[in-house]
């Protein structure tokens, strides 16, 4: 499945014209298995980096057969400009949210209901106040979403009504020093050469033990920022902030769900840090300021692993003190797998997948394997609902590559491949 030529959709060898419609679909979708929305980039001139895969042209829905791991296409929905971080509501579960990433323009958060054949309806947008928007967060309540807009580190707090569609926001604001954006107006060059010179906010994960806090990435500061809502203003109010090793570039966060421990990916190292989560009442006006090699602090750091061999770690790294960056490789999705075993990790270079064992007594992490993506550029992948195939998006070299997972090493085995243009962002939708 990719673009046509035409504008249209190539969906098992046919091409069926959209230009006017705003959903293309080709059936109803099984009453089993997993729905996958994949996002795919349409207008690669105004991102934060430049994709070498195809254009898209929104959001795509296949199927995941449980049993075999083939991916079905069932359709696809005109979105964009560059539809990105897809969210399912948590007690709704036909209604979706997406963002939208430009470096140009605001972002926006698309509410969506999720149709019968698997395509999407836009129910209404709302600008999100920062630019390329990549990450979303509930609140647990359910009364307020987050976004996360990483070029200018922006964070804003929208009011959900009872039919869950976003309001006004009630709060937008950006991270200290990331005031550069507007002041020097930077170029994706810029950027792209020195990652670090002002703030990415890049994630806004809940703690699953208490889902009091929620904690904020930085890879331009190599800080989380820790946030509490105050859910009778609607505004988020930072607790603390946890200092981390420099030049790391902290792309994203995941918890253990049991046991109380985070994950780091580092995208500028290529690695993932290890830290034990120590909760402690966060009640005072005074920010403190925690470093994570201190024991006491509330991530601590236990340990940090490479995500690539050893012939190609230290491919990353912030070099010559000043502030420019290159890469052989560098890190992108971290997800923990749901029975919490195993840890994976997107290698962009390496173009690899890395599997990792994780301690059910202490979080720790050891290497499995690391496995070839299947393309170039792993960008993003999920797990289906059973948890034994993991859908991963090569964003280069526009495919979906399915993999089996071994249910007791962790191990990948590839078994399907569909064509897919420029996939940036894979979500499942158990059926």
């Amino acid at each position: 499945m990719g673009a046509g030529g035409d504008g249209g959709l190539i969906i098992n060898n046919s091409i069926i014209v959209a230009q006017e419609a705003a959903q293309v679909s080709v059936g109803e979708v099984p009453e089993d298995g997993t729905v996958f929305l994949v996002s795919t980039y349409t207008d690669t001139s105004v991102l934060a980096h430049a994709p070498k895969g195809e254009v898209g042209e929104g959001i795509y829905s296949l199927h995941l057969d449980s049993k075999t791991g083939q991916l079905t296409p069932l359709g696809m929905t005109f979105l964009g400009p560059n539809p990105a971080f897809v969210i399912r509501h948590p007690t709704i579960p036909n209604i979706l949210y997406a963002t939208t990433e430009c470096i140009k323009s605001d972002g926006e958060i698309y509410t969506l209901e999720m149709q019968h054949d698997g395509n999407l309806k836009t129910i209404s947008q709302q600008s999100t106040k920062g630019k390329s928007t990549c990450y979303v967060n509930i609140h647990p309540s359910e009364d307020y979403l987050v976004s996360v807009s990483y070029w200018d580190a922006k964070l804003s707090t929208f009011p959900l009504s009872k039919e869950r569609v976003l309001g006004d926001p009630s709060q937008v604001f950006m991270q200290p020093k990331a005031e550069y954006v507007e002041l020097n107006q930077p170029t994706r060059e810029e950027h792209w050469t020195y990652r670090q010179r002002w703030p990415h906010s890049h994630c806004a994960v809940t703690e699953p033990y208490t889902g009091e806090y929620m904690f904020v990435t930085d890879l331009g500061l190599d800080k989380i920022f820790v946030y509490q809502m105050d859910q009778a203003n609607g505004v988020l109010v930072c607790k603390a902030e946890v200092l981390l090793e420099k030049g790391k570039g902290p792309r994203h966060l995941v918890f253990h769900p049991t046991v109380m421990a985070a994950y780091v990916v580092n995208e500028l190292e290529s690695t993932v840090s290890v830290f034990r989560y120590n909760p402690r009442p966060l009640s005072g006006n005074e920010i403190p300021e925690d470093d994570s090699a201190e024991p006491t602090a509330l991530l601590s750091h236990v340990h940090t692993i490479s995500c690539l061999p050893l012939d190609w770690a230290g491919t990353g790294a912030v070099i010559d003190g000043t502030g420019m960056w290159k890469a052989a490789s560098h890190a992108s999705e971290i997800r923990m797998h749901p029975k919490g075993r195993h840890l994976y990790v997107g290698n962009r270079g390496h173009d690899s997948v890395a599997v990792f064992e994780t301690n059910l007594e202490d979080g720790t992490l050891s290497v499995v394997e690391i496995h070839p993506s299947g393309g170039r550029c792993p960008r993003n992948f999920n797990f289906d609902r059973t948890g034994r195939f993991m859908v991963v998006g090569n964003q280069d070299t526009n495919t979906l590559n399915v993999f089996e997972l071994d249910d007791t090493t962790g191990i990948m085995k590839e078994v399907h491949t569909v064509a897919m243009p420029s996939p940036n962002f894979i979500y499942p939708v158990p059926v």
